[in-house]
């Protein structure tokens, strides 16, 4: 029986890019347990261990479009690994100077988020030169995003064993390794070196921005991601409240998303990105609805384990619309978009689902996912004409 992804594995330098992504990027799924567990040994108060993860994610939400934007500029190996420097440095000056908190704490924490490298918006963008058959662009960002949630899955993990093991400070210099291992693997290869942006003629203030089906597919992303950092927060409390482990109920929601991201990217899918992302999205929205349903953990699990099916295919969905509408020369940048979009809505989502849990129960937070999940939908079907690329609503005044 042939292999379902020697077709994409095959292609030269695609292993090595994928695997450099991951690693590099492993920081992302430790970052703010390691932050948080470091403040804490070193004396800082909750409050203060919050705060300095939320430095770090805001400055990630700026910085992500900006070195996104550079990439497109100057290409890849000229930001990523310049970028990765300034991170690694400040993650070994938080090694040794260990701040309880004030203005160093936050500045380290800001410096570190802000200079992150844009390595997953870097493979998404060489994709479609990787493999020109448009056919397989789809499946070959299923399997990326699906590699991608090795990260969110080890990368708590490590970042708590390697902390209660040895010392909170091991996670920062395993993450400074693993990003430097993982810029330099990626940015070293001949692929990467010879990436460049499509020409672009003036480029405008707002970058990806400025065109309207790029907004639209943005506003969806922060409908999805407002409803699953809801959703999260409705699982862990909602299991806290009746005695049961609320990390092994995420992690059945994540391996359905691997198993589905999978599945997903082992064939090929006739119809337009658009069609698929509006199936996707009700088949999501759907899962939110029966959700609510589950009376134990077990029902609950089965449940989530069905539903993730759906997250990682809708993910690798969202980014094969995203290369295709975003201006020329600009596709780095509209990635960064997707992650910085991803990165609020989750964060909105997690906050507001807290509230409503201590205002009226955390069963009633799960009906902010049914919301975001709506709203999501709302967003890429209201207007009959549908997404259409850049260059084609040019031609038919449809801008």
């Amino acid at each position: 029986m042939r292999y379902p992804y020697s077709d994409l594995l095959g292609r030269p330098s695609v292993p090595r890019l994928l695997t450099a992504a991951v690693v590099g990027r492993l920081p992302v799924g430790m970052g703010a347990l390691a932050l948080f567990l470091l403040v804490r040994q070193s004396g800082g108060s909750y409050a203060t261990a919050g705060f300095a993860v939320g430095a770090s994610t805001i400055a990630g939400c700026v910085g992500a479009p900006l070195l996104g934007r550079r990439v497109d500029r100057h290409g890849q190996a000229r930001i990523l690994v310049p970028a990765m420097l300034v991170q690694v440095a400040t993650l070994l000056l938080l090694v040794l100077l260990t701040p309880s908190g004030g203005v160093l704490l936050f500045g380290l924490c800001a410096v570190y988020g802000l200079f992150a490298p844009p390595l997953a918006a870097s493979l998404r963008a060489m994709w479609a030169e990787l493999l020109p058959e448009r056919a397989q662009l789809q499946r070959a960002y299923s399997l990326d995003s699906t590699a991608q949630e090795t990260i969110w899955i080890l990368g708590p993990v490590l970042a708590a064993s390697l902390a209660g093991w040895y010392d909170a400070r091991v996670p920062l210099v395993v993450m400074a390794a693993s990003v430097a291992i993982g810029v330099v693997w990626f940015a070293s290869s001949a692929t990467s070196r010879a990436w460049r942006a499509a020409a672009q003629g003036e480029r405008h203030l707002l970058g990806p921005l400025q065109a309207g089906p790029v907004r639209r597919v943005l506003l969806a992303i922060l409908g999805l991601a407002f409803a699953w950092g809801a959703l999260e927060l409705a699982i862990a409390a909602l299991a806290d409240s009746r005695g049961e482990n609320p990390g092994l109920l995420l992690s059945i929601w994540a391996a359905g998303s691997v198993i589905g991201g999978l599945g997903f990217a082992a064939r090929r899918w006739g119809g337009s990105a658009q069609r698929m992302l509006v199936i996707l999205l009700v088949l999501n929205l759907a899962g939110f609805l029966v959700l609510p349903l589950a009376r134990d953990a077990v029902q609950l699990g089965v449940l989530l384990a069905v539903t993730g099916v759906v997250n990682a295919p809708v993910i690798a969905t969202l980014y094969t619309l995203i290369e295709e509408l975003a201006p020329r020369g600009t596709v780095t940048e509209a990635f960064t978009w997707v992650s910085t979009t991803f990165l609020a809505g989750i964060s909105a989502g997690v906050a507001l689902a807290g509230v409503v849990s201590d205002l009226y129960g955390p069963q009633s937070a799960f009906a902010l996912a049914i919301v975001g999940g709506g709203a999501a939908v709302l967003a890429v079907v209201l207007r009959h004409r549908g997404l259409h690329p850049v260059a084609t609503q040019v031609a038919d005044g449809t801008m």
